[in-house]
């Protein structure tokens, strides 16, 4: 027997059938509203990561025009300045100075056209059309005597020591003394001495490979107007260095008889250059401090400067000023 049935009869009710309990069910434009928005989130998904890559290249060409905007800045403060410097005496002559050594330093690199230190670039920058080097005029001057002092002065050792600043109307003279170091070779026979290879073979066995050092002297005649090197003379001391090892004067006669070394230190063929005219008056110019004779420099026995250490070469071959003015100012590396 049913015990509901028992419990109706008992109580005198009439027993409820009992159901199975279900989850509620899901209405169906729910189910499909839940369908339609899972393809779209996929789709929204997508379309966030694309505005997000855009944002990301917009900010970054922001990035890149404020960047150009602040170099163009810098730039246009660059040119103040560098007015502002070319305005003032002292720094003028810093700038000259700098230069010098600039100059001194491209040149121990030799004439090695297109490298890093271009030596065409640096003349064309620095130099005049018409620079006045010795008796010769033109850039075209400098840069064959780059080339051959290249050539015969092999593993050329050069470091500037000191300059001497003078000024004069119109024109900055800058004084440098360096000292150079280098190995006489086959090429540098055939540069400087073309004879003695053939005639004067013993001679030449005895200076091949002889490592010679010196000091040279360097004049550079700046335009204050232009900022450029219009003039440049220097001076070496071949005879010198040679005597050193050639104790026989008439051997020293031999090799320097058909040396082609001119007055001004210029080395190999010079018959191609072009000469400057006369020296010019008109317009009130004057010759400049180069241009004038020059007293004799004092010279020190060369025993007591071989024992003295490097760095005090400096110290012991100071020079006069090349004009005799008081205006002068020592500036040391």
């Amino acid at each position: 027997m049913n015990p509901y049935d028992s419990m109706a009869e008992t109580f005198d009710v009439t027993p409820v059938r009992s159901r199975p309990v279900l989850a509620p069910r899901v209405p169906v434009v729910t189910a499909l509203a839940a369908a339609r928005r899972a393809p779209n989130r996929r789709k929204k998904l997508k379309w966030r990561t694309r505005d997000s890559q855009a944002s990301q290249l917009y900010n970054l060409e922001l990035d890149v025009m404020d960047l150009r905007q602040e170099i163009q800045r810098l730039t246009e403060y660059q040119q103040v300045l560098n007015a502002r410097t070319f305005n003032r005496r002292d720094a003028l002559d810093g700038y000259y100075v700098k230069t010098v050594q600039e100059y001194h330093r491209v040149f121990e690199n030799g004439y090695h056209p297109g490298a890093v230190l271009d030596p065409n670039q640096f003349v064309i920058q620095v130099m005049d059309e018409n620079l006045r080097i010795g008796d010769f005029n033109g850039r075209g001057v400098m840069l064959h005597q780059w080339e051959q002092y290249t050539k015969a002065l092999s593993e050329l050792e050069f470091h500037y020591l000191r300059s001497q600043v003078v000024s004069a109307e119109g024109r900055t003279i800058v004084t440098s003394y360096a000292s150079y170091r280098h190995v006489v070779t086959r090429d540098t026979l055939e540069v400087i001495f073309p004879n003695v290879l053939r005639q004067y073979p013993r001679i030449a066995a005895k200076i091949l490979g002889r490592v010679f050092e010196g000091i040279g002297r360097f004049d550079f005649v700046f335009d204050t107007q232009t900022h450029s090197v219009v003039s440049l003379n220097f001076q070496l001391d071949f005879l010198g260095e040679f005597a050193r090892f050639l104790r026989d004067p008439h051997e020293l006669c031999a090799i320097f008889e058909g040396a082609r070394i001119t007055d001004e230190c210029l080395i190999g063929d010079v018959t191609s250059y072009e000469a400057r005219p006369p020296q010019q008056t008109k317009l009130g110019i004057r010759p400049f401090a180069t241009d004038l004779e020059e007293k004799p420099e004092p010279r020190y026995d060369q025993a007591f400067e071989e024992k003295m250490p490097r760095a005090f070469h400096d110290e012991e071959q100071r020079q006069p000023s090349l004009t005799g003015t008081r205006k002068i100012k020592e500036i040391w590396e």
